[in-house]
């Protein structure tokens, strides 16, 4: 079928310009660049996610407060207290590869540990079952200030909680460590505040390109229209 039949002459030249610029655009340094950009960064994505990436984060309640008029009482291990917070603290695997138990650095040299601080004043600590995922068998280790969380599998998506009663309002619960495929933990972020920030970097950064290289395309051609 000739095409030329159907389309006008004058949307012929348009379709042949279009295609034309767009193939100097993108043969151009600055298509190159976004091209290798682009790349990169799909390329490190893929790496980043193909492993297991260990998230944690903290949620801290007022669980009894002496300014309330409470009736009922908090007792911890025979002592009764007036003024106790709830933190949960949880472990999250975001990466696509499952961890195992016996991949994790041992206790003395780097083990996945909640972090206590010395003015926390912990009370009382356990494996929160209704917030950690059924499949998994955790116990906590307490070792000096640290607690040592132990588990059989982590599994992508899988989560570990733990519940820390404690006379402080804001301690800085961290949890790090080390394993095998992971050097960090970090704080867990909104996948989607993450990607939504990713892209629209990305797509500033693009279309800044975009108008610095119409703009010396432009430049240029208004330079050799002045030469003639």
């Amino acid at each position: 079928m000739n095409l030329k039949k159907f389309i006008p002459a004058r949307n012929q030249n348009f379709i042949k310009r279009f295609f034309f610029s767009m193939w100097n655009f993108w043969t151009s340094k600055t298509g190159a660049f976004i091209l290798a950009v682009s790349a990169i960064a799909l390329g490190y994505y893929q790496f980043y996610i193909s492993r297991p990436i260990l998230k944690y984060d903290t949620q801290t309640v007022n669980f009894i407060s002496s300014n309330n008029d409470n009736d009922y009482k908090i007792t911890v291990k025979g002592t009764e207290y007036d003024n106790l917070y709830l933190t949960k603290v949880s472990l999250y695997n975001r990466g696509q590869l499952a961890l195992s138990g016996d991949d994790v650095s041992k206790t003395g040299h780097d083990p996945i540990r909640i972090v206590i601080p010395k003015d926390a004043n912990v009370r009382h600590f356990s494996i929160d079952k209704n917030d950690t995922t059924e499949a998994i068998t955790a116990k906590i280790i307490p070792d000096n200030n640290n607690l040592i969380l132990q588990f059989d599998y982590l599994n992508p998506d899988y989560q570990i909680t733990a519940n820390l009663l404690h006379e402080a309002p804001n301690p800085d619960f961290k949890i790090t460590g080390s394993a095998l495929n992971v050097n960090e933990i970090t704080r867990e972020w909104d996948a989607k505040t993450i990607k939504f920030w990713g892209l629209w970097s990305l797509g500033i950064l693009y279309f800044v390109l975009v108008l610095f290289y119409l703009y010396n395309h432009w430049y240029s051609k208004k330079r050799r229209t002045i030469r003639l």
